[in-house]
């Protein structure tokens, strides 16, 4: 029997979000602005009209080549990629196809089973985006404010051998570009896109099968159900006798299948030549550094230091650090706190478990990093137990005040009065002689367990209020 292998290499592009579009100063809000507001001369193709690269483009280009640990060119060019469709105003797009201004990057990643897997990257080059064309039941319209907003496109080798590791590629490319904060990789806001290049060949073989493009996909998940049902597809093509075009498909999200889209078009139907309107792009080795000073902390710094510097477990540290908004959420916890790991246990169970019921993101929480420091606070006063704790962090969900406003409203506040702690403890001592005989009866290794449970009925009378080491200690003594 036949065994198979895939190949897979993904092209995402990113917007850069620099403010401005890529050839000209038009604002690159296109979303939030008025349809076909955000356009000039330039960005509209008209006759005549020069583009002029925006230097903010190439600094945040240079710092995703560095944060993918590519060689940046001193030299790179602009071509022209001719094509006719509506929404691209000039009938083609400028991109970098000759020379792309970074190039041999890599990116590493594990997989869920602990493998380690290193992708490389062919290059990265410099383009324009497309306007944006919506298809309504009975017209099309085209909104420009798109066109030209910068683009960077990720071209990865053909080293991906399973959806999996496609998906984890994804992620982690998605990780790393928002450390350095030049995109908001949001394939929701459209401002990650990416393609998929799917072929199979015969195990062992050195051989690439012919390679299949898919495109319209729309999530990570998409892209891995794409990929598995692409591979089967082509598979089950060759083993049938049948033979694999090279062609661009289209994932249809409701049949969970691809579709024919076009044939693939070769580089010569795209008739590229050097764009004649822009000089080369020259970045110097000088200013290659320059920008390598302004990069922020990336990933794995930030890891290295929260474990330092707050004396986190590694495993607490990559949790926080997956996403950078909750690594900076977690920050101000822990500063205004001073107590990182309080903190982190805090977010890593009551904060994350209530963004996943809910299906938002911590930039959405409505407890600010500044009260859930207050929280903890209160606890390590001794004005709120741990279950009081709980208990406020609840009502914070639906309530923004301050938490010490809201524990003096309900007369939440610890009891750590001495005299009351006793009275409840000869109650429960009173009410319990059973499990006092059997405390005074039980050998070293039962104790414990049985001066948890007396002490669980104090805490019960107190409805959750005592001091919870005063109430051991009290207990203990009177036991």
């Amino acid at each position: 029997m036949r065994e198979w292998e895939s190949v897979i290499g993904l092209e995402v592009h990113l917007q850069l979000k620099t403010g401005t579009k890529v050839w000209c100063g038009c604002s690159a809000d296109y979303d939030n602005a008025e349809s076909n507001t955000n356009t000039c001369p330039i960005c509209l193709g008209h006759p005549g009209a020069l583009p002029k690269l925006n230097k903010k483009v190439v600094e945040y280009a240079v710092k995703a080549g560095l944060a993918l640990s590519c060689k940046i060119n001193n030299e790179s060019s602009f071509d022209r990629k001719n094509y006719f469709y509506p929404d691209t105003p000039k009938n083609y797009q400028i991109t970098q196809f000759d020379k792309s201004y970074a190039e041999k990057g890599s990116l590493e990643f594990k997989l869920n089973s602990g493998r380690e897997v290193k992708v490389g990257i062919t290059k990265l080059q410099i383009e324009e985006d497309a306007a944006k064309s919506i298809h309504a039941e009975h017209e099309s319209l085209i909104n420009f404010n798109r066109a030209s907003i910068p683009l960077i496109e990720i071209i990865s080798e053909p080293d991906m051998r399973s959806s999996e590791e496609a998906y984890e590629y994804l992620n982690t490319l998605k990780s790393v570009i928002k450390y350095t904060g030049v995109s908001d990789v949001s394939m929701e806001l459209g401002s990650l896109r990416c393609d998929a290049n799917i072929s199979v060949m015969e195990k062992g073989s050195k051989v690439y099968g012919t390679r299949v493009e898919v495109k319209n996909l729309n999530s990570f998940k998409a892209v891995a159900r794409a990929i598995d049902y692409e591979i089967g597809r082509q598979i089950e093509t060759i083993e049938n006798g049948g033979k694999i075009y090279q062609e661009t498909r289209l994932w249809d999200e409701e049949t969970q299948t691809t579709k024919v889209m076009r044939s693939k078009e070769e580089a010569m139907d795209y008739r590229y030549f050097p764009e004649p309107d822009l000089l080369k792009l020259v970045i110097t080795d000088e200013e290659i550094e320059a920008i390598r000073e302004t990069m922020p902390e990336s990933k794995v710094e930030k890891i290295e230091r929260f474990i330092t510097e707050y004396g986190l477990p590694e495993y607490d540290a990559n949790i926080l650090c997956e996403d950078i908004e909750l690594a900076d959420y977690f920050e101000g916890v822990a500063k205004s706190s001073n107590n990182g790991k309080l903190s982190a246990n805090w977010i890593m169970t009551d904060v994350m478990r209530v963004l996943k019921d809910r299906n938002t993101t911590i930039e959405e929480f409505i407890i600010s990093a500044e009260h859930l420091a207050q929280i903890i606070a209160l606890i390590e006063k001794g004005i709120i137990s741990t279950k009081i704790a709980k208990e406020l962090f609840e009502i914070k969900l639906t309530d923004e005040r301050a938490p010490e406003e809201i524990v003096k409203e309900k007369g939440m506040v610890q009891v750590a009065d001495t005299g009351a702690i006793e009275v409840m403890v000869d109650e429960v001592i009173a009410n319990n002689p059973k499990m006092v005989e059997d405390y005074k009866n039980s050998d070293e290794g039962r104790k414990p367990r049985v001066l948890k449970g007396l002490i669980g009925q104090v805490m019960k009378l107190s409805k959750g209020k005592a001091n919870p080491t005063l109430v051991t200690e009290i207990m203990t003594n009177k036991l």
